[in-house]
């Protein structure tokens, strides 16, 4: 079991690296092991499947080189000791870098933590909103 403020602190200290657009930074803090999913429909494929190893790393690194999260802020970081596990509710301007496109949102990522280091991290974002703004889909 990881200690309540170890969590924190540590997701707290992943997110100001990431939103400063550090890949590197947020992958040695993150860990090699960990998986990455967002909660949606498989049309938002890589993403919305379990990505782990180096596809983990390319979707991190797609991730951080694509959406600015510079003027998002952690409204709250919820700690599940006996579970290992942190739910993160953010929220803010969000960037669409290669569009150039921002808009506010809020979404919420669930940590899981094992020996100290996130293992499983699931993101749950306005889904349709990243499909439009990154013209994956086009809504009528």
């Amino acid at each position: 079991m990881t200690a309540k403020q170890d969590m924190k602190k540590l997701v707290e200290e992943i997110y100001a690296v990431r939103d400063r657009g550090d890949v590197e930074g947020t992958l040695t803090l993150i860990g090699d092991d960990c998986t990455f999913r967002m909660v949606g429909n498989t049309r938002l494929a890589p993403f919305s499947t379990e990505a782990s190893g180096n596809a983990f790393r390319q979707a991190i690194t797609q991730l951080i080189t694509a959406w600015d999260l510079s003027n998002v802020r952690t409204a709250g970081i919820y700690v599940d000791e006996d579970e290992d596990m942190v739910f993160a509710h953010r929220e803010g301007e969000v960037r669409h870098i290669p569009s150039g496109v921002s808009f506010y949102t809020e979404f919420v990522d669930k940590i899981h933590f094992r020996d100290g280091k996130p293992v499983k991290i699931v993101e749950f974002v306005d889904t349709l909103q990243v499909a439009e703004t990154t013209q994956m889909i086009q809504i009528a």
